[in-house]
């Protein structure tokens, strides 16, 4: 697993670039759209184009870059 601060950092970076993401999270659970926020534990991801998910930070494993 990935320190917490490498995957804020990367969030931060995709959000800065305006870019779209899909994190994976210890659940197993991908979730992907574009970054809507990034707080001190946790992601807000627009997700199918109107539902925004508050994904906590801590539980991300993975980040893609799409």
């Amino acid at each position: 697993m990935r320190h917490i601060s490498s995957i804020r950092l990367l969030l931060l970076h995709a959000k800065i670039a305006q870019q779209d993401v899909a994190v994976l999270t210890n659940k197993g659970k991908w979730w992907s759209g574009k970054i809507e926020k990034v707080e001190d534990q946790f992601v807000q991801l627009r997700y199918d184009h109107n539902m925004l998910v508050h994904v906590p930070i801590s539980t991300i494993e993975e980040v893609r870059q799409s």
